[in-house]
This record gives C-alpha cells, sequence and structure tokens, in this order.
C-alpha cells in the first residue's frame, strides 16, 4: 500500500535529494537548464564552464544549490583542479553529466584546421578527460552515473557537420567501450544522442547564422534535415532527467531524442 504522505514528502524534496551532481559547459543552454533544474530537485549541483560568471548570475537565480566552477575541458590541468575542488567538498559525485560542445557548419574542404581542432579538444577530448576524471572517483564508491550529449549526427554522418559528426560517433563508440569494460561495477553510462535544440550556442544557433546564400549550404540543410521545427532545451532536460532517475540497478545506454523528422537512425 502507497505511503501517501512519505509519496507527498519525497515530492516536495525533490526527486534528487541528497545527491551531488557536476554538470560540464554549465554557463548557457542545455548545461545551464540542466543545473538549475537539478539544483530545484534537491541536488547539489558543481556546475562547471569556463565562464564562471555567467554560472555565477544563473545560481543567484536559482532554487536550490549550485556551486560555480570555471574548468576549461581542452586543459588536463583544469580538469584536474575541478575534480579536487568537488573532492574537497566533501561528498562523492552521484552523476557527471556532460554538456560542454562547439560546433561550425563548413564545408571540410573550406574548414580552418583550427576550428576542426577545437571541436574535437571540447566535443571528444574533453569529454574523455571529464568521464576519466569521474570514473577514477567512482569506482571507489561501487556506484555513479555518467551521461554525455552525443548527437543524432553521431548515428547519422551530415555533410557539413563532418568533424562534429565524428567526434560524437567516436564519444558514442567511447561510452559503449566503457560499458564493456565497467558494466557490472555500479557505474553507468549513457549516451544521449539528441538533435537540434533550439536556445543553445551549438546546432540551433549555427544554424540559423549559417550562409543560407550559399546554394550547397542549402541543399545539405534540406536534404538532411528538413529544417525542422527545433526541439526545446526543456525538453532535452527532461530527457537528461529522466536517465537519471532510472533506479541504479539497471543500465540505461542511449537514449535518442530528435525533433520530428523523415530521417532515419
Amino acid at each position: 500500500m502507497v505511503n501517501v504522505r512519505e509519496h507527498v514528502m519525497k515530492r516536495a524534496m525533490g526527486i534528487f535529494e541528497g545527491k551531488t551532481m557536476l554538470v560540464v559547459g554549465a554557463s548557457a543552454g542545455i548545461g545551464a537548464g540542466l543545473a538549475s533544474r537539478l539544483a530545484a530537485e534537491g541536488a547539489i549541483v558543481h556546475a562547471a564552464a569556463r565562464r564562471r560568471e555567467r554560472i555565477e548570475a544563473s545560481a543567484a537565480e536559482a532554487t536550490g544549490t549550485i556551486v560555480p566552477h570555471a574548468c576549461d575541458v581542452t586543459s588536463p590541468e583544469s580538469v584536474a583542479a575541478l575534480f579536487a575542488a568537488i573532492r574537497d567538498a566533501g561528498a562523492p559525485l552521484d552523476a557527471v553529466i556532460g554538456t560542454a560542445a562547439v560546433l561550425w557548419f563548413s564545408p571540410f574542404a573550406e574548414q580552418p584546421e583550427d576550428e576542426w581542432v577545437t571541436m574535437l579538444e571540447t566535443n571528444l577530448n574533453g569529454s574523455i578527460r571529464i568521464t576519466q576524471a569521474a570514473l577514477s572517483e567512482m569506482l571507489k564508491n561501487g556506484e555513479g552515473h555518467i551521461v554525455h550529449l552525443t548527437s543524432t549526427a553521431a548515428a547519422l554522418a551530415i555533410p557539413h557537420l563532418a568533424i562534429y559528426s565524428a567526434g560524437k560517433a567516436a564519444l558514442a563508440h567511447f561510452l559503449a567501450a566503457l560499458r564493456g569494460e565497467y558494466g557490472t561495477s555500479g557505474v553507468r553510462f549513457t549516451d544521449m544522442q539528441i538533435g537540434n535544440t533550439e536556445g543553445t550556442e551549438g546546432g540551433g544557433v549555427t544554424t540559423r547564422e549559417f550562409d543560407m546564400s550559399r546554394s550547397e549550404s542549402i541543399d545539405s540543410i534540406v536534404r538532411w534535415t528538413g529544417m525542422p521545427a527545433m526541439m526545446s532545451v526543456a525538453d532535452v532536460v527532461d530527457g537528461i532527467v529522466y536517465a537519471l532517475a532510472t533506479p541504479p540497478h539497471l543500465r540505461l545506454d542511449r537514449i535518442v531524442l530528435r525533433e520530428k523528422a523523415n530521417i532515419p537512425t
């Protein structure tokens, strides 16, 4: 029989009451929305990004606890300092969610090397750094959940997004390999593949600002996406919360969340 009072009190406390979580890429878009939502649900949220001042502004308006950190995921030293600061806070990490990413929509033959190197350093290598640092801590505790936002471009390589697609596909494959290594360790790895999302500093904004005067650009976008209505940040945040709320005895390996479109995935 359901204890109604207990059920109501649990809802009032928030579904993540007593949990400690890290959101990487929390200065804007999905990361910022997620940090605020997790804090409102009772978690102590460590929020990290290069622009710490943006996180501080969000934390001042949030319901709950958001602890801002400056972190550049392309720097091993910066990542190490982030996890040292979290250890000093005392509570073990229950979950780490990686949302940091950069994207440029460009024909590869014309793309400057610094753009694709930056994409791989941030989207792939940075995510790997965060994962290794988190995993070493979680294995000591015998539990934890690592969630990375990849992309539907990981499964469907999109022209003019060659490097972005390759990096996200590699990250998805990396998480699959970790599930093979640590599938019974108590640490879970979820690959959340998302489509175009409005209100982010990635796909949504970049697509809208893309040079639509070039015929090959128009053909590429329309052929592969059809320019559908985009998802909202809240849609994606709901999906992440669902993943984090699954019971620890279950593996949730992959979620594909995308806008309506006639695209096979």
